[in-house]
């Protein structure tokens, strides 16, 4: 009976994981500043990092929003801002290796427990707080405890047939509090 048991909980598993997950969508297009929302505009002018700031029109299932995007002393850093340029949070991509030891195995074993086989593509922490915390600790002036943590982990995996992308989003303990399939405009034109 426990030979059976242990497959059968397995196949729930990966059928719940499958039919549960959300999806997610998103494409960005490039914008001039000109067309970026004043707000937003003045929340990066008081960044202080020598950097040139690239910004972004941003479609998703959720709704648009307007990002800017920039890379400093080796490090991505991604602001977004709602359509009206109101700050919604701060971005950084890091290494699996920055992530704490506690964290690192949540995170593992929520993966190993998802997927027959997974690859970790990109992550990223990112900061919610007031907007006067998140230049802060843009500008290295405010330690990133004073925001709230989370983790945004884009895995490659599979859990029955092809791997799929998927977006995952965990908590700054490790604790997964969100998983989308990625998909993919489908276009009969190749867009160059």
């Amino acid at each position: 009976m426990k030979r059976l048991t242990i497959p059968v909980i397995l196949l729930v598993c990966i059928f719940y994981f499958d039919t549960n997950a959300q999806q997610k969508f998103e494409r960005e297009s490039r914008i001039r500043a000109e067309d970026v929302p004043p707000e937003a505009l003045r929340f990066i002018e008081t960044v202080e990092m020598k950097t040139r700031w690239k910004w972004y029109f941003e479609e998703n299932l959720e709704g648009n929003s307007v990002e800017a995007k920039t890379k400093h002393k080796g490090k991505r850093y991604s602001v977004e801002f709602d359509v009206s340029g109101k700050i919604q949070d701060v971005e950084i991509e890091i290494d699996w290796q920055e992530l704490d030891e506690l964290v690192r195995k949540n995170i593992s074993d929520e993966l190993d427990s998802l997927f027959t086989r997974h690859k970790i593509n990109k992550i990223q922490i990112q900061y919610y707080a007031e907007s006067s915390i998140l230049i802060a600790i843009l500008n290295s002036e405010a330690p990133a405890s004073r925001a709230r943590i989370q983790y945004e982990i884009v895995v490659k995996g599979r859990t029955t047939g092809r791997p799929k992308l998927y977006e995952l989003t965990f908590s700054d303990k490790g604790k997964l509090l969100e998983s989308a399939e990625i998909i993919f405009r489908n276009t009969d034109n190749l867009e160059y």
